[in-house]
Parts: C-alpha cells; sequence; structure tokens
C-alpha cells in the first residue's frame, strides 16, 4: 500500500508512531550524553544503567520501524504461538 492508496488515519498513525520512534532515540541519545558528565563513587553503576536504558529506547524504537515496515511483530517480542506459526528468523532464511 503506499501512502497515495493509504487511509489518511492510518497514514496519521504511521506518523504517530515514526515520531515516537525518533522520540525514543532522542531519549536515548540524551541519556547517553550525560553519562560522561556522572561523578563519584556511585557513577559506574549510574552510567551502566542509563547506557541499558538508552538501550531499551533504541529496541522498542527498532521494533517500532520494524512493525511499520513489515505489518509483523518481531520475532524476538513474538509468543510461542506466533513463533509455530511464523517459524524462527533461521527458518525464514532457508
Amino acid at each position: 500500500m503506499t501512502a497515495r492508496t493509504m487511509h489518511p488515519k492510518e497514514a496519521a498513525l504511521r506518523a504517530v508512531l515514526t515520531d515516537l520512534a525518533d522520540r525514543w532515540e532522542l531519549m536515548a541519545a540524551n541519556e547517553e550524553a550525560a553519562i560522561p558528565l556522572l561523578e563519584g563513587p556511585a557513577a559506574a553503576q549510574v552510567g551502566a544503567e542509563v547506557a541499558q536504558r538508552a538501550a531499551t529506547y533504541r529496541k522498542a524504537a527498532a521494533d517500532v520501524r520494524d512493525v511499520l515496515a513489515t505489518g509483523r511483530i518481531p520475532h524476538d517480542l513474538m509468543t510461542d504461538a506466533e513463533l509455530e506459526q511464523h517459524g524462527t528468523p533461521e527458518e525464514a532464511t532457508r
């Protein structure tokens, strides 16, 4: 389906989801930019937690973009029943 044939509500929803993914990427970048500013005995631990949170934001953004591109839930988020129906990523490449 092209943007020209897409229903206006679907186009608006896709735009909002794309904006959401962009914002998660921005949040990840902003948090990582703050890591070098951390000081004190707990700085390494807090920095690791911030880095993990940024990775989670990026993964969520990638998952939203994957759903928008494929129309399916990413394999690592599928339930067992969905995996049985769609197969594993390795099976899909055979």
